[in-house]
């Protein structure tokens, strides 16, 4: 898919996977020779979804709902899939990552299975716990050492 209108006047693609292209087969829309995917009812390119996107958000009933919110829809769960932060980046069409993490918001759901990972070290315990007298200097790390146990 071309975004021939970006934000930053820059053009650029976009894959399409093949939910979206099913799903835009299934409700007719196909490519034009010249790459149009999204055409008026007069054939025409549109120059803008925002009228078309809303009056939709409106059919649909939903509340508070814009067109940005599908960008962020689409970083999160590209990241929550796995997806690496460049790619993700490229995708977006980002200059930099910063503005990439400012896209990805990740669900309760994806933090608590991201935390549950480390129940696999829960049967290890620390050869060395420090005393007060033993703790690292300001500005340094402590490190434990764990023995594999049981694995």
């Amino acid at each position: 898919m071309r975004a021939a209108y970006a934000k930053n006047g820059e053009a650029r693609s976009v894959p399409m996977n093949a939910v979206l292209t099913e799903t835009l087969k299934a409700i007719r829309i196909n490519a034009t020779d010249d790459g149009a995917v999204f055409r008026s009812r007069h054939g025409t390119s549109y120059k803008s979804f925002r009228s078309a996107f809303e009056k939709a958000v409106h059919k649909a009933g939903l509340v508070d709902f814009t067109f940005h919110d599908l960008r962020h829809t689409f970083a999160s769960r590209l990241v929550m899939a796995g997806e690496n932060l460049p790619t993700v980046k490229e995708l977006m069409g980002h200059k930099d990552i910063s503005m990439t993490l400012r896209y990805t918001h990740l669900s309760s759901d994806h933090k608590r299975q991201a935390v549950r990972q480390l129940e696999r070290f829960g049967h290890q315990v620390p050869t060395k716990v420090p005393t007060v007298a033993q703790e690292p200097a300001k500005g340094h790390t402590q490190v434990f050492d764990f023995p594999r146990v049981g694995r």
